[in-house]
């Protein structure tokens, strides 16, 4: 049919490993496909939840994490009403920064032989590239890349962003912690769990998207601020008179 497709070409338009799609399923993310004979037959609303996993994954959820949201959002609502939320959800979290390149692309983005194989091993561990079936690899987000390979040209080798990445993070994690933990105590009805409206669902995503970006200029504040302090303390005997 034209609106379905195998589970190789789900993972393709999804961007993801057909083995990512196996996983899905046997984690209960993914519905089932539909059977013909002993072949599955995946549709649209496979796609789009497989984008979504996507798009929360780059935000932070674990699997686990991605389940309960899930499991939760379905309690006591029809399945369009959950079609609506994943909805509601994918605008919140914005298009996904996702690119796909080819191996030799990704490789002369950084200097000669700097991506070396045990390199990209270790950023495929840190879930920042994905092998895909066809052989070329996704991106999780293109910043990453483009950040990385500016340093790179800099001169900081490639080992060190890594470290520097999974630090950072690492602190990003309890900074995001704390805005979530803001959003939940103020925010958030005490029963919305168990009752919450589609338009309730609606607004507290508008004040979680608005919560975000409020996010973004205090974090960019802050770090401004620390750059210029540790800066001058650290460097200010590079300048002129001090």
């Amino acid at each position: 049919m034209a609106d379905e497709f195998r589970l190789d070409e789900l993972a393709q338009r999804a961007e993801v490993a057909s083995t990512t799609v196996r996983l899905y399923r046997n984690r209960g993310l993914l519905p089932p496909p539909r059977l013909v004979g002993r072949t599955g037959w995946y549709d649209a609303g496979h796609l789009n939840r497989l984008r979504l996993i996507t798009r929360l994954q780059s935000q932070g959820f674990s699997l686990s994490g991605i389940g309960e949201l899930l499991e939760q959002w379905k309690q006591g609502r029809s399945l369009d009403a959950m079609l609506g939320v994943e909805d509601q959800l994918g605008a919140l979290l914005g298009e996904p920064h996702a690119t796909t390149l080819v191996p030799s692309q990704l490789a002369s983005l950084f200097p000669d032989e700097a991506l070396t194989v045990e390199l990209m091993q270790r950023a495929t561990g840190l879930g920042l590239v994905e092998p895909l079936d066809s052989g070329d690899v996704r991106v999780v987000d293109r910043r990453f890349i483009g950040a990385g390979a500016t340093l790179a040209h800099l001169g900081i080798p490639l080992a060190e962003i890594l470290d520097e990445w999974e630090a950072l993070r690492a602190q990003t994690d309890q900074v995001a912690n704390r805005f979530i933990t803001l959003f939940e105590h103020h925010l958030v009805p005490d029963d919305w769990r168990t009752d919450l409206s589609n338009e309730r669902s609606t607004e507290l995503a508008g004040v979680l998207a608005q919560l975000r970006a409020t996010a973004h200029q205090v974090l960019a504040a802050a770090l401004d601020a620390s750059i210029g302090e540790l800066g001058r303390e650290h460097l200010g005997g590079l300048l002129p008179d001090g």
